[in-house]
């Protein structure tokens, strides 16, 4: 054979690979529906305005609520006192430095001593040395002003943000997977399962949120953010396992669940792989409108009932606006907590409304349907 014909073959054996590779490529797309849809639903995800304006602004919410300490905090960044190297003091408050302060470090320091301090030398829970009750914003030391008892407003706004964030992704975290297992379960698995599964909801859905809190947090002796967070936790699962539980009775008549048990696959596989992929991105939109819930309801709860303990960060923003009630003339005491808040929720639902849009149009376009 000649090399002409030689080459000629080998190309026709490349073609007819690259053939079978191409088809086995799309007919993998085409019963592998859950990776596209997902992959689809991420670019467009990050293509979408709402989502990249709330997503910048959560983050940088997040990121000033990571460097809370190093905002405003009573000890300094760094500082050599004494002869001694202290690093980030403001986060690991040596008990060398715990009854000292910026001001105390730079008026006692050593020869070659130094402190660098954060942004403002107040923390959240002292007092000004100085006296100063409801410093207006401008006030020197005290850019955003201070509280009935000389705390700095600043200081509570940033570390408030910090354990309000913590406990409603946390919070949202758990009932996320509660809600995601049982609707999950009860969907798949019908019959008295499901029929248990549904009556619970119902139960827990009849009663408000907030009325729940409220309750609990005055039966219990002494409430803290744990108790809020275990109650809130414990209830509000009940959102996301309604939308689980609808969309995995839709998926799971879809002709590749069908394929998948014809072919002999586990009910746990056909669930776990199959059906559950295709059916959670709905319980994650409820999720990020979940966490904007969870921050609301405690904040009111903290508003309504007070703060739960002097050391609780969690509720420094409540607390602010509380005080307000008897100092009308310190509006500071509540456009700026509230202005915190304010901006919290719409970087939730900034996300939340875009992952909603992206993951389901066709609710969308209902939507309009109906207005129209």
């Amino acid at each position: 054979m000649s090399d002409d014909e030689s080459h000629e073959s080998t190309a026709a054996i490349d073609l007819a690979r690259r053939k079978r590779s191409s088809t086995t490529a799309s007919r993998g797309a085409s019963t592998n529906p859950v990776s596209a849809r997902r992959d689809g639903a991420l670019r467009r995800l990050l293509r979408h305005r709402l989502a990249r304006a709330g997503g910048v602004l959560f983050a940088s919410l997040a990121m000033c609520a990571v460097c809370a300490d190093g905002l405003a905090s009573d000890f300094p960044l760094i500082c050599r006192w004494h002869g001694a190297l202290y690093l980030a003091p403001c986060v690991s408050h040596p008990a060398v430095l715990r009854e000292t302060d910026c001001a105390l470090l730079r008026a006692t320091k050593w020869r070659g001593d130094w402190v660098v301090s954060p942004l403002v030398e107040h923390g959240p829970r002292r007092s000004d040395p100085s006296g100063a009750r409801l410093a207006p914003p401008g006030t020197p030391g005290h850019p955003l002003g201070t509280d009935a008892f000389g705390r700095d407003v600043f200081a509570r706004c940033v570390h408030g943000l910090r354990a309000t964030l913590v406990i409603g992704v946390a919070a949202t975290a758990l009932l996320f997977s509660l809600g995601v297992i049982l609707g999950a379960v009860a969907g798949f698995a019908g019959g008295i399962i499901d029929a248990m599964v549904a009556r619970i909801v119902e139960a827990l859905t009849a009663i408000p949120s907030l009325v729940l809190a409220l309750v609990v947090e005055t039966l219990v002796l002494h409430p803290t953010s744990a108790t809020l967070f275990w109650t809130l936790a414990l209830t509000r699962w009940t959102e996301v396992a309604r939308v689980v539980r609808g969309e995995v009775i839709s998926t799971s008549r879809l002709d590749y669940v069908t394929a998948a048990r014809a072919l002999g696959a586990s009910s746990t596989r056909v669930l776990v792989v199959h059906v559950l992929p295709n059916a959670i991105s709905c319980a994650f939109v409820a999720a990020v409108f979940g966490v904007a819930s969870l921050v609301a309801v405690e904040a009111s709860v903290d508003f309504l009932l007070g703060a739960r303990a002097a050391s609780d960060a969690s509720s420094y923003w409540a607390e602010m606006m509380a005080e307000a009630r008897g100092q009308p003339h310190a509006w500071w005491l509540v456009a700026l907590p509230a202005s915190c808040l304010l901006v919290t929720l719409a970087s939730f639902h900034l996300v939340g409304d875009a992952m909603r849009i992206v993951l389901d149009p066709t609710s969308v376009a209902r939507g309009r349907g109906a207005h129209r």
